[in-house]
């Protein structure tokens, strides 16, 4: 959309250069899922299409656990951090000191993924050999296995790593929400829950949704923290990885690096599809709404 003093070709120049941008950074994964669907594999002078690939990758009973694990932690790692993330957004807009809860909430990204993993390993490690001792000297084995290596470890790992782009996300979308509408909200009687659910949450819809999207993408894609704490079950990376470095890049790793990026794309694109069309709807409501207000 341009304006009446807005140059046209201008406006067009940055689409060009917005739509160069794009597809220089996607070239290797467009270049991946076109590889995926060939039966000839990777070099290949000839291309015949095939799903044969996708048809071996759910056919592996490794690679479907793989995924069961992978969705399990997506979906409790972004039931989890959504939440935190928008209580933490709302307490950033009151706060009067905005530096220190800035601070605590990015720090995770500032530590390499590496490094973060390693002192989580150790810190549950060195938890868990605590409480099998308190276990021993009370007598009990109720404490044993607490803090163990598993699903809870990997999911506190993953919390840890996701909460600030979710926080930044729902942060940039609440941004242009008012609090003055909350202080009316209350004013007419509403509670806090109603005054949060009718008027804020849903200016600020797009964002939660973007966040949760972020959630489940970064699960998909983290491996180190997930390789260094899920104890004894794989996730789709770690597999993906395990094979490319075992057995180097095959015509089914390609079809699961494609799947990966067909999971995050269709989120994306179903989140944005949405945007646009809640924006047209309420667009049409508020054009409605002020037609008599116009003609009077």
């Amino acid at each position: 959309m341009t304006d009446d003093y807005a140059n046209p070709w201008a406006y067009r120049l940055k689409w060009a250069y917005m739509l160069l941008l794009v597809t220089t950074l996607m070239s290797p994964v467009l270049y991946v899922m076109y590889i995926s669907f060939n039966a000839n594999g990777f070099g290949a002078r000839a291309y015949d299409f095939t799903w044969e690939w996708y048809r071996l990758v759910f056919s592996d009973e490794l690679l479907l656990n793989a995924l069961r694990w992978t969705f399990s932690l997506a979906i409790v790692v972004t039931l989890i951090t959504v939440p935190f993330a928008v209580l933490a957004a709302k307490y950033y807009k009151t706060a009067q000191n905005k530096l220190p809860v800035v601070f605590l909430l990015l720090a995770p990204l500032f530590v390499p993924p590496d490094i973060l993993g390693s002192a989580l390993l150790v810190y549950f490690k060195s938890l868990n050999s605590s409480f099998i001792w308190l276990g021993d000297q009370l007598g009990t084995t109720a404490f044993d296995g607490w803090f163990r290596l598993s699903f809870f470890t990997a999911t506190v790992g993953l919390i840890i790593y996701t909460i600030p782009y979710a926080f930044i996300v729902v942060l940039i979308t609440m941004g242009r929400y008012r609090t003055e509408q909350t202080e009316a909200a209350r004013a007419c009687g509403a509670d806090g829950w109603r005054a949060f659910w009718d008027i804020e949450f849903p200016q600020i819809r797009a964002g939660v949704f973007s966040a949760c999207s972020f959630c489940i993408i970064l699960c998909f894609n983290e491996y180190t923290r997930t390789s260094l704490l899920k104890g004894g079950f794989d996730t789709f990376t770690t597999v993906l990885i395990s094979q490319m470095l075992n057995t180097g890049m095959s015509p089914q790793s390609y079809a699961m690096s494609s799947m990966v990026a067909f999971t995050a794309i269709a989120i994306i694109g179903s989140i944005i599809i949405f945007t646009l069309i809640r924006s047209e709807s309420l667009t049409r409501t508020a054009r409605a709404k002020a037609e008599p207000i116009m003609s009077s």
